[in-house]
């Protein structure tokens, strides 16, 4: 009896022992999940402020190294935008530079930016530069996870990533993207090739960035003016291995010996998409003198003839098929998206607008040169694409700010799935961490980390 006792007794502790390593087991695998690294969309950018840096503060580029961990650590591509004194951006090239004081130093206002993608696992301890003065450790938390990078005050020069996801040609104003390249050298862009696989660029498929404004002039007086009425100067550029920001002075003629005030605007290229906001400031509200105001904004393109048309309802079409019924329909819209898909690349086009403008009525636009919108000469529009901003009665006077987004995506893109992940809150943490530095620096770290993936996406 004491021995039948005695083994299920130890039976009973087997199982025990059994259930005990699979629950850890189990514990071990929900803890790995849940700090594991989050799928970032590839085409996010990152950025802290130069304020989260902490003991970073005061650090030059040159003593700056940033790393993402793998199967080792290994620098990644970033970049220090600075500000000037008056919050403007620190651009130190072009005709009229106005770089930082002190120039490329971590100031509270300068941004630090890189590759959400880029980012990796946690460091392990001796995985630290060994010449490490400080260090921080910043935490990206997106849904599904957290990932991280690193960034060390080391003796300069500090060890580099030789990746660099955009190049700018100041010569030709154009910048070299990941699918596409983008050229500037008039008050709207007026180039745009997509690139092969082994960065080549083909024939330019962009006329213009087409910008018509209309209205009546105390209701009576038909007004108009359009992107040729915009004139431009050429300020400054800063081009760093994730973006390219451009500046320009700009006014725009409004007839009878009269102009706006001047303004100046900046552009940002970005692997994967551009960026051109408008800031504006309006001294009354802009229905206190006019009415039936319509502003329109558009890509017109030289020839995509078989590429799909897509928006938030859904596929719209073929450009160059769609019946003309159908070409009005599309113009009936509301949305603040539309893609063009074409055979190697997707095309997003984006509107967002700032708080002050939300009661804007926003619809899609879209025309073809058999729709007799192309005022001006060949090659016309095959098809011009964007939106109508209307009813304007309550946006009041003060400071206000729109911008266009256009992104370029694989070719067959979910673009569901692009519109949800877009907007998905991507959460930016930076912490003090105490430095625990390895023996030796091993040579590979030197050959930067992400050099594999230069298109992303891809």
């Amino acid at each position: 009896m004491t021995f039948e006792l005695s083994r299920k007794l130890r039976g009973r502790l087997r199982s025990w022992e059994r259930n005990l390593v699979c629950a850890s087991a189990l514990l071990v695998l929900s803890a790995g999940g849940a700090t594991a690294q989050a799928p970032v969309p590839f085409w996010r950018v990152a950025r802290l402020s130069g304020a989260a840096l902490g003991c970073l503060d005061g650090r030059t580029e040159a003593e700056l190294e940033v790393v993402a961990c793998r199967d080792t650590c290994a620098p990644i591509p970033w970049q220090l935008d600075e500000r000037d004194a008056g919050g403007e951006w620190a651009l130190p090239d072009g005709p009229e530079p106005n770089p930082d004081d002190p120039r490329g130093t971590v100031d509270a206002n300068d941004e630090l930016l890189w590759m959400a993608a880029d980012a990796g696992r946690r460091l392990r301890p001796g995985e630290a530069p060994a010449d490490a003065g400080c260090a921080v450790e910043i935490e990206l938390r997106a849904e599904g996870g957290s990932s991280w990078v690193y960034a060390f005050a080391v003796r300069a020069p500090a060890p580099r990533s030789p990746v660099r996801y955009v190049e700018y040609d100041p010569l030709h104003d154009t910048v070299r993207a990941a699918r596409v390249a983008i050229g500037f050298g008039a008050p709207t862009p007026r180039y745009l090739a997509l690139r092969d696989a082994d960065g080549q660029s083909g024939p330019n498929l962009l006329d213009r960035l087409k910008v018509r404004a209309s209205a009546r002039f105390f209701g009576l007086i038909p007004l108009g003016r359009d992107e040729d009425d915009i004139q431009w100067e050429f300020v400054a550029w800063h081009a760093g291995p994730i973006r390219v920001v451009r500046s320009e002075r700009q006014w725009v003629r409004l007839g009878w010996g009269l102009r706006t005030p001047i303004f100046r605007t900046e552009s940002f290229v970005y692997r994967d998409y551009l960026e051109l906001p408008v800031r504006l400031r309006l001294n009354f509200p802009p229905t206190y003198f006019f009415s039936g105001i319509e502003v329109q904004a558009a890509l017109d393109f030289r020839d995509l003839r078989g590429w799909a048309l897509r928006a938030p309802q859904g596929p719209l079409g073929t450009v160059g098929a769609m019946p003309e019924d159908v070409r009005r329909g599309v113009n009936g819209l509301d949305g603040n998206w539309l893609a063009l898909e074409g055979p190697t690349v997707t095309l997003v086009l984006r509107l967002q607008l700032g708080d002050t403008f939300a009661s804007l009525r926003h619809q899609l636009l879209y025309r073809e040169d058999a729709d007799g919108y192309a005022p001006e000469a060949a090659p016309g529009e095959h098809p011009a694409v964007g939106f109508r901003l209307t009813e304007w009665g309550r946006v009041d006077r003060g400071n206000h700010w729109f911008a266009a987004v256009a992104t370029a995506l694989p070719a067959g893109y979910d673009l569901d799935a692009f519109v949800r992940d877009d907007a998905a809150p991507l959460a930016v943490d930076a912490h003090p961490l105490p430095v625990e530095p390895r023996a030796a620096t091993p040579p590979a770290r030197a050959s930067g980390h992400g050099g594999t993936r230069p298109h992303g996406g891809s």
